[in-house]
């Protein structure tokens, strides 16, 4: 009798702890609405201030209303980061304002407000320009290094690699300069250089935007030239 008493005691607690976690989950796919299913990764943990110098976040450290294609699906108006050294995009979820990372492989493409970024040759990378001949993509790469003094380990620190593409034709060309782009657009050579010392373009203090210039009039004078 004992034994039966308490196996109806444990089916009671088991049934109670069911009905528990499923109105918890009733309650969290009400909160989260459609984006539930991105909701779904491991909770990201952060990075300290007492143990890193600095963050891997691309672009910016907090949370930006953006939007993700998941599975085929554009989710909109969702608050986003992404973690460079991880390579994972971080959601605040509706639930507790917890952040959790969602699964990369479902995802297709995202922006972090009007930061649009799109998966080329594997990798995510940031689109600066797209025209009807290339494109201008931002690729960073976080590299974690240990921070000593006196010999003594006290925190670690980010060290970031930006590098910059041209997109053209099925192949990826890197540049970095003026003479990096001028190389890849010999017919236009003069036309670029012209264009490159009217607007005063500063490829060392403001390489990202100088790039950006430089590589849609390359798109323009290439596109005004196949007419």
């Amino acid at each position: 009798m004992k034994r039966i008493i308490l196996f109806i005691m444990g089916c009671f607690l088991c049934g109670a702890m069911k009905a528990q976690h499923q109105e918890l989950f009733d309650e969290f796919r009400k909160d989260a609405g459609d984006q539930a299913e991105m909701f779904v990764g491991k909770i990201e943990p952060g990075y300290p201030s007492t143990v890193y110098i600095n963050d891997p976040y691309w672009l910016n450290k907090n949370f930006t209303s953006g939007n993700v294609v998941f599975n085929g699906l554009t989710y909109k108006d969702v608050s986003l980061r992404y973690d460079a050294y991880l390579k994972q995009l971080v959601v605040n979820t509706p639930i507790k304002n917890s952040n959790v990372y969602i699964p990369m492989n479902s995802v297709e493409k995202f922006s972090l407000g009007n930061a649009e970024f799109e998966r080329r040759n594997g990798e995510i990378m940031l689109i600066l320009f797209k025209g009807s001949q290339m494109e201008l993509v931002e690729w960073v790469q976080m590299e974690l290094k240990e921070k000593f003094v006196d010999n003594v380990k006290v925190r670690y620190e980010f060290k970031r690699d930006v590098k910059y593409f041209i997109l053209r034709s099925g192949q990826m060309f890197e540049v970095n300069s003026r003479n990096s782009v001028l190389k890849l657009f010999p017919a236009f050579k003069k036309e670029l250089r012209s264009f490159a010392k009217m607007h005063n373009l500063d490829f060392k203090e403001h390489r990202r935007s100088s790039l950006a210039s430089m590589v849609m009039y390359a798109d323009e004078l290439l596109s005004n030239s196949l007419k």
